[in-house]
């Protein structure tokens, strides 16, 4: 009686531990062979991959591109949350590389922007002009000198006729509710811009219209929201990252695909007319921040494929047609109409959603609205010319569609 007692515990142990050992080995297999699956399937559609920027032709004349998008693509992996910042919740990461450069500095940490001022700027006072905006103005899928800063600061000190700075203040994922409270940070800790120049447009869009779906909301809200509050989707969120999940989240949407559900008019004007309301309210706030510190204010919304007629070339087709943003492409488009009917009214920004549209280039490089270095040196001329009137008659600046030579770069 004695050893049946012993012999239960025992046998008890060595079932459990059977158990645990098989689901770790069943576990490890099906994370295998998913990942097997996942990348089969990506290698064979590789435009419905989210990250397949580097293959767009927009890159193929320039001769440091595999270099960069190697570099590029481990930092999308080694810094995909960013680091946390109080009340704005996320900011860049510093980052020393051979392309790529996030500087930390004793104001932040900050994209390097290339100023390549003149010969006498040592003997004059600089302007200091400063930028913020989500990923597109930090410069997501191009090199420090590829940015939209530093395309801005080389085009307006051409001339050397006067020594501007630009900083890049740009953060990947940021809304103009964000940057509004990072250029505050600033202004707190004592320093004083001379300009300040927001670019915006999709990142607020797709918050204000398409998810959350508020237009006061950050991205990512209810992946964030639900780690604070430690709920247990929160508590789990790390299953996230597994290639089982990942794979079945590929297949529900290929089987899904052609039942996605068109947006409601009505409540997509409802939410593209409130997202707009927010932005123009922190434009308000941003111009009151500007009498009160004394510096000027110049407000931009970028452009997107969404909205516009520039003729895309079959990459850009190609993520124009993806089917899974299918829905939230539509929407997007909802509140550019908006937008450019606001800029056309109201005056308090400039509207960029079509300033490509007499362009064949291939610049757009992704579903996000990210451009190849080309697509950023168009926008930064369309910026410059707009500021270099706040100078005087002076300028530098040239036309738009003065593009530079690929194979010096």
């Amino acid at each position: 009686m004695r050893s049946l007692h012993i012999r239960l515990p025992q046998r008890f142990y060595a079932l459990f531990g059977y158990i645990v050992f098989s689901s770790i080995v069943v576990t490890l297999l099906l994370e295998l062979g998913a990942f097997l699956v996942l990348s089969a399937y990506h290698w064979v559609r590789p435009d419905l991959q989210q990250n397949f920027a580097s293959t767009s032709p927009a890159y193929s004349g320039y001769p440091w591109a595999s270099g960069f998008w190697k570099e590029e693509k481990s930092r999308w992996n080694s810094q995909r949350h960013g680091s946390y910042e109080p009340f704005r919740i996320w900011g860049a990461t510093p980052l020393q590389g051979k392309y790529i450069n996030t500087d930390q500095t004793p104001n932040g940490v900050w994209r390097r922007t290339i100023n390549p001022t003149g010969p006498g700027c040592e003997k004059q006072t600089s302007v200091e002009l400063w930028m913020f905006g989500g990923s597109t103005l930090y410069g997501t899928g191009v090199p420090d000198w590829a940015t939209i800063p530093s395309f801005l600061s080389r085009d307006l000190n051409s001339a050397h006729v006067r020594c501007v700075v630009v900083t890049n203040f740009g953060v990947e994922g940021y809304v103009t509710n964000q940057e509004v409270m990072l250029l505050m940070e600033q202004l707190k800790i004592g320093r004083h811009p001379d300009i300040v120049i927001f670019y915006d447009g999709v990142n607020d869009s797709y918050a204000g219209a398409v998810e959350p779906g508020i237009p006061r909301a950050h991205v990512s809200l209810s992946i964030i929201k639900a780690r604070v509050e430690g709920t247990l989707a929160g508590r789990l969120d790390f299953l996230r990252n597994s290639y089982a999940l990942q794979l079945a989240g590929t297949a529900v949407n290929y089987l899904h695909r052609a039942s996605i559900a068109e947006p409601k008019m009505e409540e997509t004007d409802s939410k593209a007319g409130a997202t707009l309301d927010n932005y123009e309210a922190n434009l308000r706030i941003l111009r009151i921040l500007g009498e009160a510190y004394g510096f000027r204010v110049f407000c931009f919304w970028q452009p997107a494929f969404v909205y516009g007629h520039k003729s895309l070339d079959p990459f850009e087709m190609k993520i124009a047609g993806n089917v899974s943003a299918r829905r939230s492409f539509r929407i997007l488009t909802v509140v550019y109409q908006q937008a450019e009917r606001r800029a056309a009214t109201d005056h308090t920004f400039v509207f960029l959603g079509d300033i490509f549209d007499s362009v064949k280039e291939p610049f757009y490089i992704d579903q996000w609205m990210h451009l190849a270095p080309l697509g950023n040196e168009f926008v930064a001329h369309s910026v410059a010319n707009a500021v270099d009137d706040s100078f005087g008659p002076q300028s530098g600046t040239g036309s738009p569609n003065r593009l530079g030579n690929r194979e010096n770069r």
